[in-house]
């Protein structure tokens, strides 16, 4: 029978809109009332399609090719500039030489009209005269390789410009469900993870393991030193950095071998991050720097960065995390009973923004991590709480985790790793 009151005919089929069971008049009366919804879904599709049919290669990267047309316009005038002055040194170099021979030429022909004119010459001065001047002859003739200059071909390294493709438009973070993979992880162990394009670095047990996307292991090496505070990874080093309480360790990209970095000094050592040029560290310690370390030629400290105005102002630097000229940093402000988390530029080391979290103060840590290029994400293990923020600093979202939250870190553009007590979770994003 129809399902629809005051019906009574015969149901013939069950209406896909309502779930229920309809005769044919009331099954043609529904079918009409979806009729209009699909010619709307119609006439919207028809218009995107319209739209997508105006897109081109063109309009897409005209902006991003106007943008890269500069860089061009600006690395031409720093190479004539840079030029110009090399052209300048050599001229310079070459009218010194000249005028020095010159000088030598000039003193040559005085002493000898100084010795005839006084008349008081003799074989010895004459013989010192002429080996003066072959001296001088055998320079001249060479004068025009005297100046030995070393030209070296420009190589532009590839990480000068980075081309990344990422959706703005991708799905809220906090929908994902359970991990599709995870690694057990021994309390005893770290829960640092650092990572590259291709395979992420952990610690399991005495080991350290280089793993790739599907859960490969690539290399391992066994792990002699400190419980490890945290890790990074240098692209232009092409090496993962490792913080012990004691210690900082260059691991090789390829073979994990482990070299101890003898040029920095200190102890209490927190957190690193890395851009193409500098490492950055901060301490366990409520001193709020940040230190900067040249990575090239050598690694050497570059500048200390301080985060307060005051001293009295204790503030803990718990996290830190590079992007795009711009540093993020996880912060304990224990003056202030708070968490926050500020992003500075690396040019000036000035506050672009800053977060402040909503939870209960302890000394426990937080922690961030770049999120979808743009975007970031805030750890906070005391509440098990994942903060989603947009690039400038709003919440997007905030979620629970299901397990108390050690460490996170994004591993290519669609995956989580979340380190937890027990293991490390990896979930698809």
């Amino acid at each position: 029978m129809c399902e629809i009151s005051s019906c009574g005919g015969a149901s013939l089929a069950t209406c896909i809109c309502c779930k229920r069971n309809v005769c044919r008049e009331h099954f043609i009366i529904h079918d009409n009332l979806l009729r209009p919804k699909l010619n709307d879904l119609t006439g919207r599709i028809d218009r995107l399609a319209e739209e997508f049919e105006n897109l081109s290669v063109n309009t897409i990267t005209t902006d991003i090719i106007t943008k890269l047309d500069q860089w061009k316009v600006n690395a031409h005038k720093i190479i004539d500039e840079y030029y110009e002055n090399k052209r300048n040194e050599i001229i310079s170099s070459a009218r010194r030489l000249l005028n020095q021979h010159e000088k030598e030429i000039q003193d040559l022909r005085i002493k000898i009209a100084k010795m005839i004119y006084i008349q008081q010459s003799n074989t010895h001065n004459i013989n010192l005269l002429e080996e003066k001047l072959r001296i001088i002859q055998r320079e001249i003739n060479q004068v025009s390789v005297s100046i030995h200059v070393d030209i070296y071909p420009l190589t532009i390294p590839n990480y000068m410009i980075s081309i990344d493709l990422f959706n703005f438009y991708r799905p809220n973070l906090f929908t994902f469900a359970h991990p599709y993979a995870n690694i057990q992880r021994y309390p005893i162990s770290s829960d640092a993870i650092a990572a590259n394009n291709q395979h992420f670095l952990i610690q399991h047990r005495s080991s350290l393991y280089l793993i790739d996307e599907n859960l490969s292991e690539i290399c391992r090496q066994n792990w002699p030193h400190d419980r490890i505070r945290d890790m990074c990874w240098s692209k232009i080093l092409n090496c993962f950095f490792i913080l012990t309480w004691d210690h900082v360790y260059q691991i090789d990209g390829t073979n994990l071998s482990i070299q101890r970095i003898e040029t920095i000094e200190g102890r209490s050592w927190q957190s690193c991050t890395c851009s193409q040029t500098s490492l950055y560290l901060s301490r366990d310690l409520w001193n709020s720097t940040v230190e900067e370390f040249n990575l090239e030629p050598s690694i050497t400290l570059f500048q200390v960065h301080q985060t307060t105005d005051t001293k009295d102002q204790k503030q803990r630097i718990d996290s830190l995390e590079y992007q795009h000229d711009r540093l993020a940093l996880a912060i304990n402000d224990e003056t202030r009973q708070e968490f926050f988390i500020e992003v500075r530029s690396t040019i000036s080391f000035d506050r672009i923004w800053i977060y402040r979290l909503q939870t209960d103060y302890s000394e426990r840590k937080i922690q961030c991590c770049i999120y979808n290029h743009n975007a970031w994400l805030v750890a906070d293990w005391g509440s098990s709480s994942l903060y989603h923020l947009t690039s400038d600093g709003k919440t997007k979202n905030v979620s629970k985790y299901e397990d108390e939250i050690c460490y996170i870190h994004c591993f290519k553009p669609n995956q989580l790793i979340i380190s937890t007590k027990h293991s490390f979770n990896i979930h698809r994003l």
